[in-house]
């Protein structure tokens, strides 16, 4: 892959008269892992046993919300980009890459998403998660890219004690963004852990193509999300 086409596009916003020019940065269209399954082609059976999404919305919360968010997220993020596939299995996938202004604002998210794991190891179950269950997460931290946490999820059903399903995540950072993966535990069943951190770390490395993103000192963009 060129340059050219790994490259971020920026975008000027154009000001008044005196004013600096802000810049938008956005993701190359198929830079994801999983954008060439969700864009392909699907025959009417395939269609009826997956489905997928595909969001640029900075507003998104993260694919790992603990502690289930609702307020807009003003953490620094320029650029972002999520993947979602579905399965009438049921199974969940994601992939979500976030871009940050800079290594700390993404240094920061990170940390706010440990601090929830332990503040909300108790807390609502995820959207994906089983109806009337109880539900917890145990997150620890993993070499992957810069930083990383996995994050799994358990949940059970009242009165038993063996969980009988759960999320898995996998988060990490590489300079100025955010990896994410993450998928039910019918997903890949036992393969499912190991399958996520793989394609996490293909993305860190992948990643540090796009400018700014792995340098010693990374560009700092305007936080869109103020």
């Amino acid at each position: 892959m060129t340059a050219s086409v790994m490259a971020p596009v920026l975008v000027p916003a154009l000001g008044g008269a005196g004013t600096a020019q802000a810049e938008t940065i956005k993701i190359p269209k198929g830079f994801l892992l999983s954008e060439p399954r969700a864009t392909r082609s699907l025959s009417p059976v395939e269609a009826f046993e997956e489905w997928w999404e595909i969001s640029d919305k900075l507003s998104r919360p993260l694919e790992l919300d603990p502690c289930g968010s609702k307020k807009k997220p003003r953490d620094g993020r320029v650029a972002m980009r999520t993947v979602v596939q579905g399965t009438s299995g049921p199974s969940y996938f994601s992939e979500q890459l976030v871009l940050y202004r800079n290594v700390e604002a993404a240094k920061a998210a990170l940390d706010r998403l440990r601090v929830d794991v332990k503040r909300c190891a108790k807390g609502k179950p995820p959207v994906q998660a089983l109806v009337g269950v109880r539900h917890r997460y145990v997150g620890t931290s993993i070499r992957v890219g810069d930083e990383a946490l996995l994050v799994k999820g358990y949940s059970y059903d009242k009165g038993w004690r063996e969980p009988v399903g759960g999320g898995r995540y996998v988060v990490a950072r590489r300079g100025s963004a955010l990896i994410l993966f993450t998928a039910d535990d019918y997903y890949q069943v036992d393969e499912t852990v190991k399958t996520l951190v793989g394609e996490t770390k293909k993305m860190a490395k992948k990643v540090c193509g796009l400018p700014g993103v792995c340098e010693p000192e990374p560009i700092t963009l305007p936080d869109q999300t103020a």
